[in-house]
């Protein structure tokens, strides 16, 4: 699992380099991130789970969002759309141990609510309405993303920068190419890493089932 986690890493630096110097016949690096990050999970055993299952399905809409979302932005924000509603069927069991409820939330929601303030009313008519569900449903996954310890945490604020970053880059402000791609993959695949770690953890201990006995046995 660790040398597919490395190599979806190598593909991310791969496409920043690219992008950077003009290599054309490298840019498309990014597209095995994820089928790299999908065969980690399937050989650690996470099918056993039907939570895995489900993370293989966000897995698969981000590698769908990866390589279709130059035909527009409403495929791109569909694609990952579906994936972060994967992730949260995925991650919503363990809702108890996260910060869902919590003072630590209104940071993510702050956040998720600036982003969708500043680009909302930018991108305007028939994208106003899908950026505000998708940044509701980016911040949801960050928030329930932290009951999957530190890597959940760390990977869920990134996965949000990222996304927030690309919206950023295409509705307010201009960002050069190449440190566009820097910012974005360069937390992106990071991000994707980082949580498929954190929820690998969570299907490896006990089950989540919501009663006392099973959430102590849990910590």
């Amino acid at each position: 699992m660790v040398p597919l986690i490395g190599l979806s890493l190598v593909a991310c630096i791969v496409q920043v380099v690219a992008t950077a110097a003009g290599w054309d016949w490298a840019g498309r690096a990014q597209w095995f991130a994820m089928p790299l990050l999908a065969l980690a999970l399937v050989l650690a055993g996470g099918l056993r789970d039907p939570r895995g299952r489900w993370w293989l399905a966000g897995l698969v809409f981000s590698w769908a969002g990866d390589t279709l979302g130059g035909n527009g932005f409403l495929v791109l924000l569909g694609c990952f759309l579906v994936a972060h509603l994967c992730y949260l069927v995925t991650l919503w069991p363990s809702r108890a141990r996260s910060v869902l409820g919590t003072a630590p939330m209104i940071g993510y929601l702050a956040v998720g609510g600036t982003g969708a303030a500043l680009i909302a009313p930018v991108a305007g008519g028939v994208l106003a309405a899908p950026v505000v569900v998708y940044a509701a449903a980016l911040t949801m996954v960050a928030v329930l993303a932290t009951a999957a310890g530190r890597a959940g945490v760390i990977g869920g604020i990134l996965f949000m920068f990222s996304d927030l970053t690309l919206a950023l880059g295409i509705f307010v402000i201009d960002i050069p190419a190449a440190l566009q791609t820097f910012l974005v993959m360069g937390t992106y695949v990071p991000a994707q890493a980082l949580l498929l770690v954190g929820v690998l953890g969570q299907l490896g201990s006990a089950k989540d089932s919501g009663s006392p006995n099973a959430a102590n046995r849990s910590r």
